[in-house]
């Protein structure tokens, strides 16, 4: 590895230079025919070659190679003894250096999945072989780039872009979450082990901030972006038009650039949307239906006036979070089950897994309201919506609006089920109901029936 190492060093210095000189060359050629430069110069300086490209590029005229050099022996051996080696030994190295990672990749340790104990690691939590495979990866665009080659970069990305999203690195990283680390109970009906569900979200992480990675490295060999040439040591800035000014170089590269960033996000995402689905699956769902059940265990919303003040002066649905209600029995149980993925995760895939719970634990709480069809008092009814608005607290806070918003049928269940009876007539034989309501006719009917005794 040591040896291809430098080999690629040579093969690029020798490939820069020869861009170097394809550049004069061709600045040469133009200059005679320039109105520009009609003044007769027996050598170009570097300013005028500069400036002529300058012109060029505000023309929007790239710089062609002349025929003279094109059909010269010169570029055949070129490409045969430095261009197709170059990019045999850049695959070879970045081939074997995934290898090399993965037979060393060390997990972040000190994790665990209780709420309360701090964790040992810092954030984000990933294996080593994602930061050793992505500075292989920067490293090798980056030789490519500096040799100002178009056909070494875009070929360089294709192959960076095929091996980090083939049997390299996302096949592997998919092969472990299946064969090691799926969250499965070894016993039916158990929980899957703290350890197999630690190992599968670190993994999910390595996706993520693999993408990150990814789109960090393009974008810095992008045209918005100052790149450097990388031949010599605090060399000037330069953008893809001048690292690449023949033909239309700078363009194939550029979209080479964004197929390599776009093909691996695509791959990964993919592969992250089957991991969260399986997070859910198999550690948050089977936990969340016990979890409302007992939330709202001894309720009873069929009371009468007597009943309910009874309830209010034991403060049973008035008391604090620390008193016995809904709210606060199912505030503990949510925090357990959320927070330790919140802190494993990074925040983008924290957010989608909660997002997926928000809306399955809104889903059950729907089907609880309609259950309790003709067993609902009017009194009940404002208990009801109290311990549903207490669920929707529980649940969206410190998450987004939008967390909310997957409440908003269990909201208007209950608005419609308190509303005062010339509110009710109002809204049903409204010509034109408010677009925010999303129950239909039939299933706002039937809210309001849901108190028994109406009809």
């Amino acid at each position: 590895m040591k040896e291809v190492d430098r080999v690629l060093s040579e093969a690029g210095a020798m490939l820069a230079h020869w861009s170097l000189y394809l550049r004069f060359v061709a600045s040469s050629a133009q200059v005679s025919s320039h109105p520009a430069f009609s003044v007769e110069v027996r050598m170009l300086t570097i300013k005028q070659t500069d400036e002529l490209m300058a012109i060029n590029s505000a023309e929007n005229k790239p710089l062609v190679a002349p025929d003279f050099i094109n059909d010269s022996p010169l570029p055949k051996k070129i490409i045969k003894t430095l261009i197709d080696p170059f990019t045999t030994f850049a695959t070879y190295f970045l081939r074997r250096s995934i290898e090399r990672a993965f037979q060393l990749d060390e997990a972040p340790e000190g994790l665990h999945l209780s709420p309360t104990r701090p964790l040992a690691a810092n954030p984000p939590y990933i294996t080593s072989a994602v930061d050793d495979v992505m500075y292989v990866v920067n490293q090798i665009l980056q030789r490519a780039m500096a040799t100002s080659q178009a056909d070494i970069v875009v070929t360089v990305a294709t192959t960076i872009g095929r091996v980090l999203g083939g049997s390299d690195f996302i096949e592997m990283i998919r092969k472990k979450m299946r064969d090691e680390s799926y969250p499965k109970a070894s016993v039916q009906g158990a929980l899957p082990p703290d350890d197999k569900v630690l190992a599968f979200l670190v993994l999910m992480n390595n996706l993520d901030v693999a993408t990150d990675y990814v789109k960090r490295i393009v974008r810095t060999h992008h045209d918005e972006e100052a790149i450097t040439n990388g031949t010599q040591h605090g060399a000037a800035p330069r953008s893809l038009t001048e690292l690449f000014p023949l033909n239309r170089d700078a363009t194939n590269v550029r979209n080479a650039l964004r197929n390599l960033e776009a093909g691996f996000s695509a791959k990964a995402n993919e592969l992250v949307n089957d991991g969260l689905s399986v997070t859910f699956q198999q550690v948050l769902k089977p936990r969340l239906r016990p979890m409302l059940t007992e939330a709202f265990r001894d309720t009873d919303y069929f009371l009468s006036v007597e009943e309910q003040a009874e309830q209010n002066r034991t403060a049973e649905y008035e008391q604090s979070e620390d008193g016995d209600s809904v709210r606060a029995r199912l505030a503990p149980a949510w925090e357990i089950l959320i927070r330790p993925m919140k802190r494993i995760l990074t925040e983008r895939l924290s957010d989608r897994l909660t997002s997926t719970a928000i809306a399955h634990l809104a889903n059950l709480l729907e089907r609880r309201i309609w259950s309790y069809y003709g067993r609902v008092s009017e009194v009940g009814a404002v208990a009801l919506e109290r311990d549903i608005a207490g669920v929707m607290n529980v649940a969206s806070k410190g998450e987004s609006f939008r967390s909310r918003q997957a409440f908003n049928r269990c909201s208007q269940i209950t608005t419609i089920m308190n509303l005062e009876d010339d509110e009710w007539d109002a809204l049903r034989h409204a010509d034109d109901v408010d677009s925010e309501w999303i129950l239909d006719d039939k299933e706002r009917v039937r809210a309001r029936t849901i108190v028994r005794g109406r009809d």
